[in-house]
């Protein structure tokens, strides 16, 4: 009867040997996800503090830009208007009337557009419905199309 018990634990150390390496397997492979997904949550931070950083350097160098504009701009009405002293100075043909004005605030920026504004309005239209219908037919722009 000994000698059953011996095969009994043997049969039982075979197994747990034998199903050992699979649940050690799938705990590095469960690490393994861990470190990788670690790895690529660490490159994504890094790409948006990236992108956060160029994008505010673009928009520093554009509003550089935009105030050298304006200086520039600035000091060509101003010399125009010193430079162009005779008889003509206040009559309609001077150059320094050719400039438009740039009225707003250098520290301004950005300013959006105001959807109130007439002149911006203007230049926006409505879509148009070109379908060929009959009079008492809706388009297919109409708010009430395909519903019965």
């Amino acid at each position: 009867m000994g000698w059953l018990l011996y095969i009994l634990v043997f049969g039982v150390g075979l197994t747990v040997g034998y199903f050992l390496p699979f649940y050690r397997n799938s705990d590095n492979r469960v690490r393994e996800l861990e470190d990788h997904l670690k790895s690529l949550q660490s490159k994504y931070e890094h790409y948006q503090e990236t992108v956060t950083a160029h994008f505010s350097h673009s928009a520093q160098l554009v509003n550089n830009l935009t105030n050298s504009y304006r200086e520039v701009h600035e000091h060509l009405q101003k010399g125009a208007n010193e430079l162009c002293a005779d008889n003509k100075r206040h009559a309609s043909s001077n150059p320094a009337n050719a400039f438009l004005s740039l009225a707003s605030p250098k520290d301004a920026y950005p300013q959006p557009v105001a959807l109130a504004d007439d002149k911006f309005l203007a230049t926006i239209e409505p879509p148009r419905d070109y379908a060929t219908k009959s009079p008492h037919d809706k388009g297919t722009l109409d708010e009430e199309y395909g519903f019965k």
